[in-house]
């Protein structure tokens, strides 16, 4: 058997500094997993190291840092101010059509179906008839269909969480993207995403059925899949406190595409972010950031990538080279 590498040790370590980080963050005040921290710290030099540096990095690109909006801010920079003004004229006709998309292809038919809905940059508890309760995060739409003899559920829009009231004689189910989340115990967290979705267990067991029947997979407590219409992931371990974050009004992104991190911001915010560049939507991104800020994180984002960006008012925003 191969023996793991100074690389896989680091990596390792690190991995696990930043699941300390996200567990002290969701409860600092449990005494035992306090200590279960310290003994951690006290275990390796190392330790102590690969946490201050996850510390500070996250802590540079905390949305909450005062300073952090003044980076975007063009009329502080002449130099910054002409060339966003010659790159508004390069992309104004890209702008209007996208503008002209959005409005005309908007999923109100989304809102129609919707029983409970969300708006941006808002979350919402909910407390169903069968003692079950549901938290819709930002911009999510749901509907529900419960009565004597079924519970079910449709995730139409967004990410929620669902804590689920045990009945052995109506299953409890949740169709979501191309498939359908059961539940088998207790809670899971579900995240319907452009052509994916993600199903994280925080408690119990789920079961995951795609549409078409082809695939089926079984989730513990702590393991998340994705899937799509075709196939379902292998089950993989998570972080539940990361998964969960944005109910404390944080988002954790780990070691995540920056085009994945700007779909995400887009679900906070009133307008839409947008990148220009495959190559740049691939820059790998490393933090934890406020829900309600998402301009501030944007702009975080923009000075520690040494990007640069196209802005019609703050509805729309483009990252660039």
């Amino acid at each position: 058997m191969n023996e793991p590498t100074e690389t896989d040790r680091r990596t390792a370590i690190r991995n696990a500094a930043t699941a300390w980080w996200v567990r002290l963050d969701a409860d600092a005040d449990d005494s035992s997993q306090q200590d279960a921290f310290q003994q951690w710290l006290a275990e390796d030099p190392a330790h102590a190291a690969a946490f201050a540096e996850i510390s500070r990095l996250w802590g540079e690109l905390d949305a909450l840092k005062p300073q952090v909006p003044t980076l975007g801010l063009a009329a502080t920079n002449p130099k910054i101010r002409t060339r966003r003004s010659q790159s508004i004229r390069k992309y104004a006709p890209l702008a209007m059509a996208a503008t002209v998309l959005w409005f005309c292809f908007s999923p109100l038919w989304v809102w129609l179906q919707a029983d409970y809905q969300s708006p941006v940059g808002v979350s919402r508890s909910i407390h169903l008839n069968d003692g079950s309760t549901v938290v819709l995060n930002s911009d999510s739409a749901l509907a529900v269909n419960i009565n004597a003899q079924t519970r079910e559920l449709n995730l139409l829009k967004g990410e929620a969480w669902f804590q689920v009231s045990p009945d052995p004689g109506r299953p409890f189910r949740v169709h979501a993207g191309e498939g359908t989340v059961t539940a088998l115990g207790t809670a899971f967290n579900i995240h319907v995403g452009e052509g994916r979705t993600e199903v994280t267990v925080t408690e119990h067991r789920v079961a995951v059925l795609l549409d078409s029947g082809i695939s089926t997979a079984n989730l513990q407590q702590g393991e998340r899949v994705v899937y799509s219409r075709q196939a379902i992931s292998l089950a993989e371990a998570v972080d539940t406190q990361a998964a969960i974050a944005w109910q404390r009004g944080k988002l954790v992104f780990q070691n995540l595409p920056l085009g994945e991190v700007l779909a995400e911001l887009n679900r906070y915010h009133h307008g839409y972010f947008t990148i220009t560049d495959s190559a740049l939507a691939q820059r790998r991104v490393n933090g934890v950031f406020r829900t309600d800020q998402p301009l501030a994180v944007l702009d975080a984002l923009q000075s520690s990538l040494k990007l640069h960006s196209t802005r019609l008012g703050s509805y729309w925003v483009i990252l660039h080279l």
